[in-house]
């Protein structure tokens, strides 16, 4: 079916979880039926936003967080299809790995957190990162699959237009030592000559060594 796009960047001194409220109220105007799906970059912002949207008070409509550390009865209530709005805050676990039934609108917050390695400082660490244009495209096929869907983005159309076209697979933002002790415990070629599709840096490679 098709997708409405609308983009709604932030206020001023506006924070996630009120800018998402806000986009909530812009659903509710235009229909108060639908299950939302809204991405979030991790736990800790899905409680937040969970927390703002259930002081709404909102009738017919229930909040479901879905994170990887939720119990696995928690994480199947995101299935089940009832009789109330279902405002369902996930992170980007709900791109590809899984689909949500039901799902009418979407609100994309435009952040995603990503595992990076830094050979400099020898780190590995999450940081909160735009979403490439890959997975904005992803998320937005969220809805639309049940009847015509709204796809509401956090931020302004020039930031998805200057965002990268897609999300650097992990093998070229991990640290590689793992990866070569892995390989060669396999008795695989070396980590040069083995054909991956998207073949690590240079400088990574050497790092792991």
């Amino acid at each position: 079916y098709p997708v409405e796009d609308v983009f709604l960047p932030p206020g001023k001194d506006e924070d996630v979880s009120d800018h998402i409220v806000r986009a909530m109220r812009w659903i509710s105007d235009v229909n108060d039926d639908g299950d939302v799906l809204v991405f979030l970059p991790g736990e800790r912002e899905i409680r937040d936003a969970a927390k703002k949207l259930e002081g709404q008070r909102w009738d017919n409509t229930e909040v479901l967080p879905l994170f990887g550390r939720l119990s696995m009865s928690e994480q199947q209530r995101v299935f089940k299809v009832g009789g109330r709005r279902r405002i369902i805050l996930a992170t980007n676990v709900a791109e590809t790995s899984i689909t949500i039934p039901g799902i009418h609108y979407v609100i994309d917050s435009g952040q995603v957190r990503l595992s990076r390695y830094n050979p400099r400082t020898q780190v590995q660490r999450l940081q909160v990162e735009q979403v490439s244009q890959a997975s904005a495209r992803q998320r937005r096929g969220r809805c639309g699959r049940v009847a015509d869907g709204i796809c509401i983005y956090l931020y302004e159309q020039e930031t998805l237009d200057n965002a990268a076209e897609f999300t650097d697979p992990e093998i070229r933002r991990t640290s590689l030592a793992g990866v070569i002790l892995q390989m060669d415990i396999l008795r695989l070629p070396s980590i040069e000559q083995f054909p991956f599709l998207d073949p690590p840096q240079s400088s990574l490679v050497n790092e792991g060594y």
